[in-house]
């Protein structure tokens, strides 16, 4: 096994920021089993199992400088939550409430994966979500939202990404950036697909992916992000949120 050096961990958490244009991917990225596949390739097994938390703390601060935008988000929507505010505590709370299955994870930082978990449990509406991912920092502040819908019908697909993407647009206008074709109206019938859309600022970040992807079938991915480094934007937190 390769040693996990601060090195090591840094290129990995760098290279996945700039293959998905997102820092907030990153973070997705290591949850899934193809992500792990591709890390353990680089010599990393599970790199956030065993690297210290303030290695990963400084590692995300160094890709949010690098990704983030240069204005502060008039808001930062995040499924009726409040980044940098709403505690695990809280939501261990909600998942109880909800009759959530949820799981508490350590992976350099702190997460609460939920799957099953009914939309209307999280003031929205559309088809069950498949699983979500609940991301905390150190002080068990939430850092990071990924949301994951997965093997839905044509129908629901749109729905959820005309919902999400409908939700970001009121409350933070046109994104900072998008690619592929935002009706999805090929969608269902192209081999390999994906539409997504980014709101890029120096507090927040969020972006809404659609995709049909072989073995994957049509899913659509909502990610929401505080965009905060503890050094930097101490002065930021406290801002709108929600």
């Amino acid at each position: 096994m390769h040693p996990v050096t601060a090195r090591r961990v840094r290129f990995t958490a760098v290279a996945a920021v700039a293959g998905l244009g997102l820092a907030t991917a990153a973070i997705g990225m290591m949850h899934t089993a193809a992500g792990r596949h591709v890390l353990a390739r680089l010599g990393v097994p599970c790199p956030v199992n065993q690297v210290d938390a303030q290695l990963v703390q400084a590692v995300r601060s160094e890709a949010l400088v690098r990704a983030r935008g240069e204005q502060r988000a008039a808001d930062r929507p995040a499924l009726n939550l409040r980044l940098d505010v709403t505690t695990f505590a809280e939501l261990g709370t909600w998942a109880m409430r909800t009759h959530a299955h949820c799981d508490a994870i350590n992976r350099g930082y702190r997460h609460l994966r939920c799957r099953g978990v009914p939309a209307d449990s999280l003031g929205i509406v559309g088809p069950a979500i498949s699983e979500i991912w609940f991301s905390f920092a150190h002080d068990d502040t939430l850092t990071a939202i990924n949301l994951y819908r997965r093997g839905m019908t044509e129908q629901q697909t749109l729905q959820s990404w005309q919902v999400a993407t409908q939700r970001l647009r009121e409350r933070l206008g046109a994104p900072t950036q998008s690619t592929g074709d935002l009706t999805l109206a090929g969608l269902a019938t192209t081999p390999i697909a994906v539409a997504r859309v980014r709101y890029t600022y120096r507090d927040y970040m969020a972006s809404i992916t659609a995709s049909h992807l072989p073995g994957s079938g049509l899913a659509v991915r909502e990610q929401y992000m505080s965009a905060m480094t503890p050094s930097a934007d101490t002065e930021l937190r406290g801002g709108s949120s929600s």
